[in-house]
């Protein structure tokens, strides 16, 4: 009896260590230094782009040489998903290089203007949990040089995925910042209210992860519904047979951009 009770002890422990080290080994792989990446020349309007949750550079990266082939110029920005709140992020990493691009701007709006030039704005391309992030960054931050935002894929109103108790009980691994993307009323993203600026709404309707899905009712693109995902004040388009992530490579949703930021 003692031998067996021994042997469910070690199995235990081998389990235990098991689990720690997938968890930090996941958030390992989760994680994506911070960094910011330069396109076009700045001599017209300047788009700011960033990903969403677990992202990297190159997923904004086909949206980038569009613009730039379209004169725009602008930063892409790679942020650490797993560290922090939406509020920690937003002012540890959007912010600064959101102040750098603005006042360089101001400073060429007021070139342009005894040139007789238009003045430039600063756009905003976003993905994700992307998307929460800035919307809490243009609640608590006013830019005069405001342009035009898109939204891409957007949990606007939260997704079912955070609902998951999962999502606290996992949050040193996952980020803090999943559980703020409920869908509850009080929850963090359902603070911020509607946009008061020009934005548009982007999201696919083919998921891409079967067992998310089933967490989810209703059309989802794999991890958000279209339920939550609409904003009032916020043009809508939903790219036909496009998921969660392949919409940014759609040629299609490169088009709906730049024709938005042109008209």
């Amino acid at each position: 009896m003692k031998l067996k009770s021994k042997k469910i002890f070690i199995i235990m422990v081998i389990l235990a260590i098991i689990t720690f080290l997938s968890l930090k080994i996941t958030k390992i792989l989760l994680y994506h230094e911070y960094g910011v990446k330069k396109f076009g020349t700045f001599n017209n309007d300047v788009v700011i782009t960033f990903h969403g949750i677990y992202g990297e550079y190159k997923d904004m990266e086909v949206i980038d040489k569009a613009l730039e082939k379209e004169g725009y110029s602008g930063i892409n920005i790679q942020y650490p998903t797993t560290e922090g709140t939406i509020e920690e992020i937003s002012e540890k990493y959007i912010a600064p290089n959101v102040q750098n691009i603005l006042k360089t701007v101001e400073e060429d709006n007021k070139k342009r203007g005894k040139q007789g030039l238009p003045e430039k704005k600063v756009h905003f391309v976003v993905h994700s949990m992307g998307t929460g992030i800035l919307r809490y960054y243009l609640k608590t931050h006013r830019i005069n040089d405001l342009g035009k935002v898109v939204f891409i894929s957007p949990p606007s109103h939260g997704s079912q995925l955070p609902d998951n108790p999962i999502s606290d009980i996992l949050k040193d691994t996952l980020g803090e910042a999943v559980a703020q993307f409920k869908t509850s009323l009080n929850s963090f993203i359902n603070s911020l209210g509607e946009p008061d600026y020009p934005c548009y709404v982007m999201i696919g309707n083919k998921s891409n992860n079967f067992l998310y899905s089933i967490l989810i009712p209703g059309v989802d693109d794999g991890m958000v519904p279209f339920k939550t995902s609409r904003l009032e004040n916020c043009k809508y388009k939903v790219m036909e047979n496009d998921t969660h992530t392949s919409i940014l490579e759609d040629k299609r949703t490169l088009d709906e951009i730049i024709e938005y930021f042109k008209n």
